[in-house]
């Protein structure tokens, strides 16, 4: 509810005539210096109501226009003198007679009623507020000046103010009175970082100089028939004499590019193809043979990651070597160690296996330690596979190395984390029908995807060139299922082994799988001397243990599978009669038959002639006698004593991982052991009669027991 100026409400409004407004103010209209108000405009505050509120605008009124003042009585003055105080005789006096009468002037332009608080609409005197008060302005406000009135008018004057300098408000001005030391310490600083550079330009300029000075003795000879247009890059290298630097050639032979000051490659030899356009070709690095990696341009990203990794992880000797990387308009060059062929190459050609004087398990061990390097990195392969497992030329002596190469795909896990995010910066990686199946099904990946990928290529290497997961057009979807076979390790002499490695290896649950440093230490990878060793360790172990021990249990459990029903039945009969002469053997058990081997191996040369040729030389065939009739034998026993892999002797057996998983479980035997021995030491143990006579007549016991004593007292 709003109350507009015409309503009639018991108000005074301090309203005049123009008439009156001569003797209110004390001045004589007729007066040179006095200005007519008759032609003045007012400034007033214009408060008004429409369709989408309420709104207030400055509005410039004529002395006829009804104007609210509740402060002063005359004119709306914006600054000026106090009010006038008029008496009662000049407020009857000067009163307007044609307007109504109305008492208790309202102090602003809004006041309460009973029924609540209300808003004059109307031109109101302006509020007592200066602006520039609020927000300094740098330039000075002009005051308003009347458009109607005239230049020769005087005009009414009050109070002269002095003239005030506009403030300079400007950041600088600010920074520099408030912060002074800051300030000036900011602009020293940027000073001097500004000499460094231009000190820095100069050297650069200087050594370039330099540098051109020395290019002008160098020269690169071509090959008859080739054109130096056909080169990428003709810087060469230089020999320093004793007169500074001297001219050195470079001989590039025909058909060959020059790539940078030391690195050549031969278009025509061309080692392998890669996905994206990438190439591999023979060439040299400063007279060294390399394989020269091509890249394109836009892959420069994965190039340079390559590099990158490659710097940091080529010291192992299962890692491929690289050398440099070199750059043209097109492609990014990279010189890498030279190769005979990959693990591809090798199963597929059975020529090429004549050549390499490495064995199938020294290739899969090389494979896995160099991954293994990677993995203690914190570097993810993502793309293993055959052909990305590559044999290294002979060395001076003669010896070939399995390396991993191809790090175009790798991740670096950051610090902190255990997984790699999947997404578009870091993409689906690797090969189909070599992939691990949380690549395609989960949102992150990690360290396990490489040993499900070595999996498939141990099994690829031992049944010479089959996959485990069967003919490539449904090899994908077999990984995903799990639906793998290992039928044809059964013609391996070690097959159990093979078997549950590489069946670890493949778990369709990442967690499952074995790390890296555990393929390393699986039985399947021990020579003979040491799987012999190993057995005499656990056989040393468990002498002295009680039945009921964990780790007897351990060992005892499904034994007479483990020894076919009975190992004397599977043994010579000369070794039989050799073990009876000693001590009893209990022939299902496993314990007794660790015990029988780690004996006669320590007493071999004692053994009778017939007995040593039956078991044949230490360790190779002692060792194949037994393991050829027990092939559980091994992985029995290692799975059984993980149980000790904490202990100093079997620390050399197992992987970290394997003693983590196995602490909580010796815990708890543990302490399940202490509750038991607790227990006993709390009952009161009764020795019970020998035989059953005794059992059944006690009564009769103690009766001989205290004749005996009487006898005793008496001699």
């Amino acid at each position: 509810m709003y109350l507009f100026a015409s309503l009639s409400v018991s108000l005074v409004l301090n309203i005049f005539n123009v008439d009156q407004w001569s003797t209110v103010l004390r001045v004589n209209p007729e007066e040179p210096q006095t200005t007519s108000i008759t032609n003045q405009f007012f400034p007033t505050l214009f408060v008004g109501e429409s369709p989408y509120g309420l709104y207030a605008i400055e509005a410039l009124v004529d002395h006829e226009t009804i104007t609210t003042s509740p402060k002063l009585v005359g004119p709306p003055l914006l600054e000026g003198p106090a009010p006038i105080a008029l008496t009662d005789v000049e407020r009857d006096q000067y009163r307007p007679p044609q307007r109504q009468e109305f008492t208790g002037a309202p102090q602003s332009i809004t006041f309460k009623f009973q029924d609540g608080e209300y808003l004059l609409l109307g031109y109101h005197d302006r509020p007592p507020m200066v602006m520039a008060t609020i927000i300094p302005t740098r330039y000075p406000v002009f005051p308003f000046r009347n458009a109607l009135e005239s230049q020769e008018r005087p005009q009414l004057t009050g109070p002269i103010e002095p003239h005030k300098k506009p403030e300079d408000t400007s950041i600088i001005v600010l920074l520099i009175n408030q912060y002074p030391y800051p300030f000036f310490g900011a602009i020293m600083t940027m000073a001097a970082l500004l000499l460094t550079v231009i000190w820095q330009c100069g050297r650069q300029w200087d050594r370039n100089s330099n540098d051109n000075l020395r290019m002008e003795s160098f020269e690169v000879v071509n090959s008859p028939g080739e054109s130096k247009g056909a080169q990428t890059s003709k810087n060469g290298s230089f020999g320093r004499g004793s007169f500074g630097w001297t001219q050195k050639k470079i001989e590039i032979p025909d058909g060959w590019m020059a790539v940078g000051s030391k690195l050549m490659y031969s278009p025509s030899d061309i080692l392998g193809t890669g996905c994206e356009g990438t190439v591999v070709y023979r060439g040299t690095f400063d007279g060294r043979e390399v394989a020269v990696k091509r890249v394109v341009s836009e892959f420069v990203k994965f190039a340079h990651r390559e590099a990158d990794l490659l710097r940091e992880s080529d010291h192992h000797p299962h890692v491929i070597r690289y050398f440099c990387m070199e750059s043209d308009s097109q492609f990014r060059y990279l010189a890498l160690e030279l190769c005979i062929a990959s693990l591809n190459d090798y199963v597929e050609q059975k020529e090429l296996q004549e050549n390499v004087s490495l064995t199938l398990k020294e290739i899969l061990s090389q494979a896995t330690d160099g991954l293994a390097h990677l993995h203690a990195s914190k570097i993810v392969h993502r793309d293993m596979k055959p052909q990305n497992v590559l044999i290294t030329t002979a060395s001076q002596r003669g010896k070939m190395r399995a390396v991993i190469s191809d790090f175009g795909l790798c991740k670096r896990v950051q610090p902190g984390k255990n997984s790699i995010s999947r997404g578009i910066a870091s993409g689906l990686a690797g090969t189909d029908g070599w992939i691990a199946p949380e690549v395609l099904i989960s949102a992150s990946t990690s360290y396990p995807v490489d040993i499900f990928s070595l999996g498939c290529i141990f099994y690829y290497v031992l049944s010479s060139g089959t996959h485990p997961f069967g003919k490539s057009l449904h090899r994908q979807a077999n990984i995903v299922n799990g639906d793998f076979s290992l039928a044809k390790l059964a013609e391996m002499e070690d097959w159990s082994l093979a078997d549950d490695l590489i069946t670890t290896m493949l778990h369709v649950d990442p967690i499952q799988r074995l790390t890296a440093e555990a393929v390393l230490n699986h039985p399947f990878f021990w020579n003979a001397e040491k799987r012999l060793a190993y057995f005499s360790d656990v056989s040393d172990r468990v002498e002295k243990e009680e039945d009921n021990s964990p780790v007897c249990r351990r060992i005892e459990q499904d034994a007479r599978v483990i020894v076919c029903g009975g190992w004397r039945e599977k043994i010579c009969d000369a070794l039989k009669e050799d073990l009876r002469k000693f001590r009893t053997y209990k022939s299902h058990s496993v314990r007794d038959l660790l015990r029988a081997m780690r004996n006669k191996k320590h007493h071999y040369r004692e053994l009778p002639e017939e007995v040593r040729t039956s078991l044949g030389d230490i360790p190779d065939q002692f060792l194949h006698y037994f393991t050829s009739r027990f092939p559980r034998l091994l992985l029995h026993v290692y799975k059984a004593t993980e149980y000790c892999s904490a202990e100093p002797v079997f620390r050399r057996y197992y992987s970290d991982a394997v003693r983590s998983r196995m602490q909580p479980i010796v815990d708890e035997e543990e302490r399940i052991r202490r509750e038991i021995k607790e227990e006993m030491a709390d009952k009161e143990w009764v020795r019970q009669p020998k035989n059953a006579e005794q059992r059944q007549n006690p009564d009769k016991r103690t009766n001989q027991r205290k004749n005996n004593n009487k006898k005793n007292n008496q001699q």
